[in-house]
């Protein structure tokens, strides 16, 4: 139940659980230091504030890319932008807004990382726009 899937805010509503069972894991056992290897950076808020822990990231694939965001901004149906949306302004928009929002979000937290390794020149990329203070 801490990973149920919604139909609709999915970044959004996957990364709130990513937070719950963080904390369900981290009261159960608090580590020194928190090695993420499943690129759900919202955990490193659980991790790092509320635990005390310092952070340690792979990041193989980021939860949001600049090309996730390209793909809604050109309005092109792709894995992450259904053809409905894609063929709506408004609705266009307001996943661009969303997307920003949670880019940012993502951003902030992705910072929260004392240590951050990664796969690619493509994920490097993407991660160092992204979270441009880690």
């Amino acid at each position: 139940h801490l990973l149920d899937k919604p139909k609709r805010l999915t970044l959004l509503a996957e990364s709130w659980g990513t937070i719950k069972l963080a904390w369900y894991a981290l009261n159960v056992v608090t580590p020194h230091v928190y090695v993420d290897t499943t690129g759900c950076a919202f955990t490193f808020l659980v991790a790092k504030i509320l635990a005390g822990c310092k952070v340690a990231t792979y990041v193989h694939y980021p939860t949001i890319s600049t090309d996730m965001l390209s793909l809604v901004w050109e309005r092109r149906p792709s894995y992450n932008n259904d053809v409905e949306i894609s063929a709506n302004r408004l609705v266009t928009y307001g996943k661009l807004v969303y997307y920003a929002a949670f880019a940012m979000m993502y951003g902030v937290v992705g910072s929260l990382s004392d240590l951050t390794m990664v796969n690619s020149t493509w994920t490097k990329g993407h991660i160092s726009r992204l979270w441009r203070m880690a």
